[in-house]
This record gives C-alpha cells, structure tokens and sequence, in this order.
C-alpha cells in the first residue's frame, strides 16, 4: 500500500483531526506549547508539481497525521477543560493503570515485578506518549494499548530473560503464547517500508521464530 493511502486510511491529519475536535489548528499547538497532547505520529514535507488549464506551479505540502485515539484523548481534554501537564498525566495513569488492571482480570501472565517503581514507569510512558511514538507502534494508539504493550513485553522478557533463554521448557511455552498473542493484537501492522524497523519484526517476528511459536494475527 502507498505511504499516503496507508496515512489517510489509519490516522487523521491534522485538519481532519481538529475539525473532528471542533477546534482550530492553533488550539492542538496550544495542548502540545502545554505538554497535555501528543506531537504527530508521522510528518510529510513534500515539493510537488501542481498542473492545471493554466500552466505548471510548484507547490510546498506539509501534512501531519495523528492515530484516531486522539480524538479520544482530545475530547477528554475538552470534557476535563484540562489546560495542565500535571492533571492530564493524573487522566493518563488512571487509564494506564485501568487497562493494567483488566489484563490481570483477564488471566493473562503479567510478572509481578512489573509494577515495582510504577510510578516511575507510568512517568517514562507519558513522556514517550507526548513524542507521538506509540502511534507508530500500537494499533490505535489507545494508551490502554500502550500499556498492554509495555507490560506485556516486560513479562515476555522475563520468561526468556531478554531472549537469552536458549530453549522453553513446557511450563514457560504454556505462559509465553498467550502474552504473545495478546502482544500481537495491540501492535500495528506498519506500512511496509519501516516492517524491517518495526517492533513487529525486530521484536515479535524474532521471538516467533526463535521459539517457534505460531501467533494468529
């Protein structure tokens, strides 16, 4: 699939975001002059040629695209009337914390040592979710997803202690693959030319292959 027609299927540009909002341009670059909104997942600047009746004109395009869970995050923000870094990291962590909570429910293997310096934890993922990263790594870019994802590769990496583990055993193939499939459902499928540099393959495809486990996509 073309970069662009991937960009306009999956995410929002930022026009389409804010009209969406119902708030000007200059309102998004406010929440993010104030930290309580992510940058841009992903940035296009392109000289192109524009051709018409009359004549060729060169053209300069900046488009910026965001994951739909933004429009999420951005309503909460206009419910909230949250105009403060601190207060919209508490709205964070409340959600982090629920979406932790619900795959415990769930029974999915989530190594207890996890939550050690939580807090501290919670703190690093906001930071990274202000960066827009994770909606170049997580389907929707839900930060409940963002916590799926980090909790279950921190219990991935504890099973075969960072892929060191030569071999699994049958107890630990019995408690990897069902955090596998798990982890594979709250990654994104990249568009193909960043697949090598995903987390897909650089992570999943080679813990896949290194253990020999099939994860249904």
């Amino acid at each position: 699939m073309h970069l662009l027609d991937y960009l306009e299927q999956f995410y929002y540009r930022e026009e389409s975001l804010c009209q969406l909002l119902g708030i000007e341009q200059e309102q998004l670059q406010h929440w993010q002059h104030l930290r309580i909104f992510p940058q841009a997942s992903y940035s296009l600047e392109n000289s192109i040629q524009c051709h018409s009746y009359q004549g060729i004109f060169p053209c300069q395009v900046f488009w910026q695209y965001y994951p739909v869970a933004m429009q999420d995050w951005g309503r909460q923000l206009q419910k909230s009337d949250i105009e403060s870094a601190s207060t919209a990291f508490i709205l964070f962590a409340q959600r982090a914390q629920g979406a932790l909570q619900n795959l415990q429910q769930d029974g999915v293997f989530i190594d207890e040592s996890y939550t050690e310096d939580f807090d501290e934890r919670l703190t690093h993922l906001w930071q990274q979710f202000l960066t827009g990263q994770f909606g170049t790594q997580t389907r929707n870019g839900q930060i409940e997803e963002i916590m799926q994802m980090d909790a279950l590769r921190y219990s991935i990496d504890t099973i075969t202690e960072g892929l060191t583990v030569y071999a699994l055993d049958k107890t630990q193939r019995q408690q990897l693959h069902p955090v596998m499939k798990q982890f594979s459902k709250v990654l994104i499928q990249p568009p193909s030319h960043e697949y090598d540099q995903s987390l897909r393959a650089r992570y999943l495809d080679k813990l896949t292959m290194k253990y020999d486990l099939s994860v249904k996509m």
